[in-house]
């Protein structure tokens, strides 16, 4: 009875001396396997923390599009045979600054718009002949929007040829664009997560396969389960954050170079807002949180699935 005590005290105090040491003492060097792994989950966390830079930066950009669109209002009048075409636009313009809701009207001048038509229709000396409807932007509360389609009867019914565009078919537009972006973005990051435990799981077991020898050496010794789990587990761990890391101040990098890109070209700049990306904006720093959040949670994942794996193959080893 006292043997086998004395026996239980011994393990007890082998484990604790065991515990107090973090090298990989299971884990014998593989500089080549554990570069490839490295190399592996580098790229893998750089396509997944990329995507969820270009889901946040996208989401944020159709945000801001959908604002302007919701806030605005385009009201269209073509020229009516025996109509004063700036008479018209001149009561219609006074009309919407009474309608509640409405925050500002600006009448487009005929250069104008003109100069709008100019990319589709060449220069404005060659469309002197034609009658171009005249556009008056409306501003709305978003908060208090007026009746569109009562407004836009009482114009029509008011000024022949008034038409009011709303935009809310671009808003349902690009509604279901930015869901369905999102959807299939979520799909391809647990499909990389997918293969990055996938690549874990087949290079923990080659691990323990190589070090089987050694494994039951520390399983005999008094070494559990647990302990031998939890070896491979720093292991893991410390290579899936080396990964991990790099892969996320890639993706940080090629961010930052399309933050450039965009505040760089005009066009780009007006479509997506420039500064959406700025590290010090909220949605730049959504961004860099999102992906260090990616790279810390595929170190978490190597540890976890390392873990796992050492359970589900111990019992095939010794």
């Amino acid at each position: 009875m006292s043997s086998s005590t004395d026996f239980h005290n011994q393990r007890s105090r082998f484990r604790s001396f065991l515990d107090r040491f973090s090298t990989d003492s299971l884990v014998a060097p593989d500089p080549l396997t554990d570069r490839t792994l490295v190399a592996v989950i580098f790229i893998l966390t750089f396509i997944a923390a990329l995507t969820a830079g270009l889901v946040l930066f996208g989401s944020a950009a159709s945000a801001r599009w959908q604002a302007l669109l919701s806030s605005e209002v385009t009201v269209q009048i073509r020229p009516q045979p025996g109509r004063n075409i700036e008479t018209d636009l001149t009561r219609a313009a006074d009309f919407l600054k009474q309608v509640q809701g409405v925050t500002k009207v600006r009448i487009y001048s005929y250069d104008e718009t003109m100069r709008m038509l100019e990319p589709w229709l060449g220069q404005s000396s060659s469309l002197g002949g034609l009658s171009i409807p005249r556009l008056i932007a409306v501003e709305i509360d978003s908060k208090a929007q007026p009746d569109i389609p009562a407004i836009s009867k009482e114009l029509a019914r008011d000024i022949p040829g008034t038409a009011i565009d709303d935009h809310r078919s671009w808003t349902r537009r690009l509604t279901t664009l930015g869901n369905s972006l999102v959807i299939a973005s979520a799909a391809g990051l647990i499909l990389v997560m997918t293969a990055t435990a996938l690549a874990i799981v087949f290079a923990t077991r080659g691990a323990m396969v190589g070090n089987r020898e050694i494994v039951e050496v520390f399983y005999f010794m008094g070494a559990d389960d647990r302990y031998i789990a939890r070896v491979f587990q720093r292991h893991f761990f410390r290579l899936g954050l080396r990964g991990g890391i790099l892969g996320a101040c890639l993706a940080l990098i090629v961010l930052a170079l399309l933050r450039f890109v965009v505040a760089g070209t005009e066009g780009l700049r007006d479509m997506f807002g420039f500064g959406i990306i700025d590290p010090l904006s909220t949605v730049g720093l959504a961004i860099v949180i999102a992906v260090l959040a990616v790279a810390l949670f595929v170190s978490l994942l190597a540890s976890v699935v390392s873990r796992i794996t050492v359970h589900s193959t111990l019992s095939r080893l010794v």
